[in-house]
């Protein structure tokens, strides 16, 4: 089995592809290796988000971190999907959490997130009965893929367990599983794995 990464070369991206022994890919590869059978695509991270009141955000934003995101992503499911088409295999994205409860200076950014969810989940729907292609999606916190980001996500609830160095062993732990053969069944989820910050059903 041969696991790759795609995403931007960030610390997240290095650490998980080291943590599961995967190769990691540019976020615009062009082709995966031919053996792939998962792949663990981070989005969040390129480009940066940055702060911006509603009202005044430009289409320059909107394009930016809106449709850029949302467009580069779709490719990333795609390439996945074809490489893997013939014998099945696994694909996990890697988000921020914050696009599921939002954040009053960052709408492009969290549109995008979430755009990018319902299209795993449509992704899922379609690949998992036709493909034996199973899609799912991790959301951690959002200093892991900003880390100067930290003060947009102040409005979040406090985690129950705080952040620390074994959070991205346990995002690690949660790609296994996910990226089995055996986890067929789990299909079009979002696992949070955030120390309980949100604790959505």
């Amino acid at each position: 089995m041969s696991t790759a990464i795609l995403g931007s070369s960030t610390a997240l991206a290095r650490t998980l592809a080291e943590g599961l022994g995967a190769h990691l890919c540019g976020a615009d590869t062009v082709s995966l290796p031919q053996d792939t059978t998962g792949v663990v695509i981070v989005v969040g991270a390129d480009p940066m988000p940055h702060e911006s009141s509603t009202g005044s955000a430009s289409d320059e934003d909107w394009r930016r971190l809106t449709e850029e995101p949302m467009r580069r992503t779709l490719v990333a499911l795609q390439r996945s999907w074809s490489v893997m088409a013939g014998r099945g295999g696994r694909i996990v994205l890697v988000t921020p959490n914050i696009g599921m409860v939002g954040a009053r200076h960052l709408v492009p950014y969290t549109t995008a997130l979430e755009g990018i969810r319902a299209m795993t989940k449509s992704a899922a729907r379609q690949w998992a009965s036709s493909s034996d292609i199973v899609v799912n999606t991790i959301a951690a916190p959002l200093p892991l893929f900003a880390p100067d980001m930290r003060g947009s996500a102040g409005h979040l609830t406090a985690a129950a367990v705080p952040d620390d160095d074994n959070l991205v062993r346990s995002i690690i732990s949660t790609l296994e599983f996910l990226l089995h053969t055996e986890s067929r069944h789990v299909v079009g989820a979002t696992i949070l794995v955030d120390g309980g910050a949100l604790m959505l059903p």
